[in-house]
């Protein structure tokens, strides 16, 4: 039997932590987009009968079971291909929604039809006065940030704008590019998917768009509990290579590898000063056992793509202004010390001009 195809199919992969994914389904019951116009889809990792919620489920909300973790990337995927809809909103099982989310990333949506992805205003689930993440930025050097991460929220990010990123904990997207990009990239696993997902929209001609009315809760490595957890290194490491590979252009990845080889020494010493050297050497290993496979991911990025290099570095460069404008904004002793020498020595390109 054809499955109805519904507004909105929320995809929520899990790897255990059950109280978590039942306080997510409480949030989204409470939505004012009708409950007719969305299915949910927990894909359980690694499931075990003590590590899953427990039936019943609510009406429109089914799993899928994996007897093994696939990792964010793969099991959103399973998700996405049993599902029908017209937006898909990529949802952690640590986020919790506000009533108005669903509708006004739809509504935003609905309204700009280049637009390829829509995120929301992540506050902290511990101290909801606090931004988790107002959209995700990129540095010319590769390097990946959650703007606002960490700060208090006094309406600082509370204009629309057109942004690289949204984080993957919650993000909506129009499932004709998903289609297009066919998925994520299950090479990734997880961290930075979020990133590479945004980047082959932006490759396609698309654009995300920040909405700041739409508010959601989230936890933060609910998963591994400690965020310096060694394979979290282990996998941002790779994946920081894994993303320069597959989407830089090849003029682009020779002017700016000054940019490059600098944040990832400045990435190495952060590494060294948290003791983490095994982690970040099997992320570079892995990285470098994988090469061909990446180059080939970049090769068909390159020959689907509908930009040309000065718009992609424009991008970036609009991009790294973002992040360079937050950074200032912030109090001398909040700032991030990797971004303190990675501006010191490089400025942002904000009017860039590429052969």
């Amino acid at each position: 039997m054809e499955r109805a195809t519904k507004l909105v199919s929320i995809i929520i992969p899990a790897l255990h932590r059950p109280d978590l994914t039942a306080r997510c389904l409480q949030s989204l019951v409470q939505q004012t987009i009708p409950a007719n116009d969305y299915e949910v889809v927990i894909v359980e990792n690694d499931a075990r009968p003590d590590s899953i919620l427990k039936d019943p489920l609510p009406p429109n909300v089914r799993r899928i079971l994996l007897e093994q973790n696939y990792g964010t990337t793969a099991s959103i995927n399973f998700g996405i291909a049993t599902s029908s809809s017209k937006y898909v909103l990529l949802l952690n099982n640590d986020v919790e929604v506000q009533p108005q989310f669903l509708t006004t990333l739809v509504n935003a949506m609905e309204g700009e039809k280049d637009c390829a992805f829509t995120t929301g205003k992540l506050l902290s689930a511990t101290d909801r006065k606090r931004i988790d993440g107002a959209g995700d930025a990129l540095l010319l050097g590769g390097g990946a940030y959650r703007l606002g991460h960490a700060d208090p929220d006094t309406a600082q990010f509370e204009k629309r704008r057109w942004i690289l990123g949204g984080c993957g904990a919650a993000t909506l997207f129009r499932r004709s590019v998903l289609e297009e990009t066919q998925g994520l990239d299950a090479d990734f696993f997880a961290y930075l998917d979020d990133i590479d997902l945004a980047l082959c929209a932006h490759q396609l001609g698309y654009r995300g768009c920040y909405i700041p009315e739409a508010v959601a809760y989230h936890v933060g490595s609910a998963t591994l509990g400690d965020p310096m957890h060694p394979k979290m290194i282990e996998l941002i490491t790779r994946n920081q290579l894994y993303l320069i590979t597959k989407h830089y252009p090849r003029d682009i990845l020779w002017s700016l590898l000054p940019r490059i080889l600098l944040f990832q020494l400045l990435w190495f010493a952060f590494v060294i000063r948290h003791q983490h050297l095994l982690a970040y050497m099997c992320g570079v290993l892995t990285a470098g056992m994988s090469i061909g496979r990446s180059l080939r991911k970049r090769n068909r990025v390159m020959q689907q793509r509908r930009i040309d290099n000065r718009h992609f570095l424009q991008l970036l460069c609009a991009s790294e202004k973002q992040l360079f404008e937050w950074h200032m904004s912030r109090p001398q002793h909040s700032r991030s010390t990797l971004l303190n020498a990675y501006f010191r020595v490089f400025k942002p390109l904000f009017d860039p001009t590429f052969g």
